[in-house]
């Protein structure tokens, strides 16, 4: 098994929340969002659920892994190797290519990277916002700029999902209106 991380911030800001966990498999950083951009993901968390012979088993989507149903379900999958009806009846997300709004976004995010690692955070800061007026539902991008702008809503503790849903509504009356 192993887990793949999205944070922009990279692996120094995900390795506590593993150690937190007492994880015992390998977890990889995808810093870049490729997965984000292969798949069409705009939120985490996501399940990518693949048998031993590399085929997906479970459609890419959304995943509550504290919801019990699905620990049960991923724990019979995983004794038993039958594939449960709820993943068989799960729809697809649909594969497309990025659109202009979503390319530019990414364009964006890549170069807040860059800015990042030259310790131009108030640029990079400006970038994420460009990339989340480009594509307002890339949830990625909008949390790695939380993050980045108000650490301790992300890593001081327990998500504060009604802090993100308020921060968006924020963004959604102010920037983003422009």
């Amino acid at each position: 098994m192993i887990s793949i991380a999205q944070d922009a911030q990279g692996p120094a800001v995900v390795r506590p929340w593993l150690e937190k966990a007492g994880t015992t498999f390998r977890t990889l950083v995808d810093q870049h969002n490729e997965l984000g951009k292969a798949f069409l993901l705009k939120y985490v968390p996501v399940a990518v659920i693949v048998d031993a012979d590399g085929r997906l088993v479970r459609p890419i989507t959304g995943v509550n892994i504290g919801d019990d149903g699905f620990r049960a379900e991923l724990e019979a999958w995983a004794t038993t190797g039958d594939v449960p009806a709820a993943w068989r009846d799960t729809e697809a997300p649909e594969h497309r290519p990025l659109s202009q709004g979503e390319r530019e976004a990414d364009a964006r995010l890549q170069l807040a990277l860059v800015l990042l690692e030259m310790q131009r955070t108030k640029e990079a800061l400006e970038q994420l916002r460009l990339a989340v007026q480009a594509d307002p539902e890339n949830w990625l991008i909008r949390k790695q700029m939380w993050a980045i702008e108000t650490p301790g809503a992300f890593y001081d503790g327990p998500v504060d999902y009604a802090w993100q849903k308020a921060q968006r509504q924020r963004e959604d009356e102010g920037f983003l209106r422009q």
